[in-house]
């Protein structure tokens, strides 16, 4: 059977079903739902940069639904129909800045279907239009390993971990604490290997890791340091494990299928009508 959601959306939704009034499990599905990619029904074929989901009237209000599959999505409309495939951020933005006061509901198909209410959509919008941070430019005085209390790091590393695979050039990712000149403490996130052009996207997705473990964002300084300050890090600091760089493999749209792809550059997302 083809996987419903990504594997790791669909275990985030399914440990938020088991325990829904649990905070961090709420947040890792809120991340995962920003990363993934999601399959939702259109009224007609995208015409320019204007696309109009089918809405439908659940017993909570007027909805959109998004699946994991094309196969999932054909399988529920019973025939060939449009539809658009969207990261989860773009498909958030878009109902949180619609007007009709739409709500989400993913993988209706399935036992553990999330609904995401207006208010839903417009908090996690608001949390991942956090404007990038000014990367630390300045040099600590003093390195050491991270003083995080347990419960902090038990939500910090695996958020910052999964927040950072699929960055091509990835080499080091290491947390540690940071002495800097004017007398103050803070911890640091360390980055090597990545070009100039991703730094401000990467600084971002540090923040939105943040925010979406419960953390407060800012907490964390990011920087892109030269070798031999990077050495100094690397002695002591933590090292992570976001998964490697994949390439993304060339999507196969079924000939009968009358969709598109539109709205995979979260630069140019399509508009709602």
């Amino acid at each position: 059977m083809t996987e419903t959601l990504t594997p790791a959306l669909d275990a985030a939704m399914r440990a938020m079903s088991a325990n829904p009034e649990d905070t961090p499990t709420r947040l890792r599905f809120h991340s995962e739902l920003s990363r993934a990619e999601l399959f939702v029904l259109l009224e007609e074929e995208v015409e320019g940069e204007n696309m109009r989901p089918q809405v439908f009237d659940l017993s909570d209000g007027r909805a959109v639904l998004a699946f994991g599959s094309e196969m999932r999505l054909a399988n529920f409309a019973g025939e060939a129909a449009a539809y658009a495939a969207l990261p989860g951020r773009v498909l958030v933005s878009m109902l949180a800045q619609s007007p009709e006061g739409l709500a989400l509901l993913i993988a209706p198909d399935t036992e553990h279907a999330a609904l995401l209410a207006p208010q839903a959509l417009a908090w996690l919008d608001e949390t991942l239009a956090v404007a990038a941070p000014e990367h630390a430019e300045a040099v600590p005085q003093r390195i050491a390993k991270p003083e995080l209390p347990a419960a902090v790091m038990a939500l910090l590393q695996p958020a910052l971990e999964a927040h950072l695979p699929g960055l091509p050039g990835l080499q080091d990712a290491i947390l540690a604490r940071a002495d800097w000149q004017d007398g103050t403490r803070g911890h640091i996130l360390a980055l090597s290997g990545l070009p100039d052009t991703a730094h401000a996207p990467v600084a971002r997705a540090v923040v939105e890791a943040l925010s979406l473990s419960g953390l407060e964002a800012g907490s964390l300084d990011v920087l892109f340091p030269d070798e031999a300050a990077l050495e100094a890090i690397r002695a002591v600091g933590l090292a992570l494990a976001p998964a490697p760089y994949a390439p993304r493999d060339e999507q196969i749209i079924s000939a009968e299928t009358a969709g598109a792809n539109p709205g995979l550059d979260p630069d140019r997302p399509p508009k709602l009508r």
